[in-house]
């Protein structure tokens, strides 16, 4: 797909289901082969919790081609403004939403997408604590959420993504995911092309390297720093 006709394409990339949003923005970084994926792995460092008001929230995702659906491994503080919470959310057809587990600057959340044989996506994720979590308490912890899309149809886009609503903004300093890998169902090289990011933010991608083995082309990176808008 060309990159106009992508940028078109995208309808939604928001979570918070269940809330009514005004003012929504999302600054996404995608990985586009324009074929399914079938693995995507990252480790995201979460950020400052915001000094401001509304809604924020950082993500590591993946939709389907017409954007009508998204897995997604969620960081937001909607649950309670001035502190992060995690959860596994996918939406829609079905809806899903995991139990929330606090977070905390710092923490490392590593997140594992992959699509079985059985035609069943599963996200395992582990939480390692930095600093402040520690401090807190907080212990590392670990879990997965599994379920088959057959409405959704093949995942096709992997996202970094952020997103602010009720009049929050990207005043949170700077995401780092790091140990990225994504494996998408094609022999063709992509990796140093199949990106973009919408709107126009700060941002460097650090490594990058391609390996192909049968029809699958895994791409990895060492970072994508999303720096600010």
């Amino acid at each position: 797909m060309k990159l106009l006709d992508f940028l078109l394409s995208l309808s939604c990339i928001f979570m918070l289901q269940g809330i009514a949003l005004a003012q929504n923005s999302a600054d996404a970084f995608w990985f586009l082969p324009g074929v399914p994926i079938t693995k995507f792995s990252t480790t995201m460092v979460v950020p400052s919790v915001s000094p401001g008001s509304g809604y924020h929230a950082v993500w590591p995702g993946l939709e389907n081609s017409g954007g009508s659906f998204v897995y997604q491994s969620v960081v937001s503080d909607s649950k309670g403004v001035g502190s992060w919470k995690f959860w596994v959310e996918y939406c829609c057809n079905p809806d899903y939403k995991a139990t929330a587990v606090n977070v905390y600057p710092g923490d490392a959340i590593t997140s594992v997408f992959s699509l079985g044989s059985d035609g069943f996506w599963t996200d395992a994720w582990s939480i390692v604590r930095g600093p402040a979590g520690v401090a807190a308490g907080a212990s590392s912890t670990s879990g997965s959420s599994s379920n088959a899309f057959p409405n959704a149809g093949d995942l096709t886009r992997a996202v970094l993504a952020i997103e602010t609503a009720k009049a929050g903004t990207w005043d949170f300093g700077q995401v780092s995911f790091t140990n990225i890998a994504v494996s998408a169902s094609t022999t063709n090289g992509w990796c140093s092309t199949g990106y973009a990011v919408t709107p126009t933010f700060s941002y460097s991608v650090s490594g990058g390297t391609q390996q192909t083995v049968g029809g699958t082309t895994t791409c990895t990176y060492n970072q994508v720093l999303l720096k600010g808008p």
